[in-house]
């Protein structure tokens, strides 16, 4: 699951998927902005049959935080 989030973060973020680990966030990663942090939150639902709620999309702050939240569904 790691490495399929890890490909997703890169596809949505228009990064090489090496660039992309647990602490990238917004502020390592220039194109990571509101509108693609939907974007990503989408993609992840769509990709892994998971629906996040209100609380768990603002809490997300870094690819760690989302590896948690995916964690906490299964």
């Amino acid at each position: 699951m790691r490495q399929k989030v890890f490909e997703i973060v890169a596809r949505i973020m228009g990064v090489p998927v090496e660039a992309v680990t647990s602490e990238s966030s917004p502020e390592t990663l220039a194109n990571w902005d509101s509108l693609r942090h939907m974007k990503l939150i989408l993609a992840i639902e769509e990709s892994l049959d998971i629906q996040f709620n209100d609380e768990d999309i603002v809490s997300i702050m870094n690819v760690q935080d989302l590896l948690s939240r995916l964690e906490a569904k299964r």
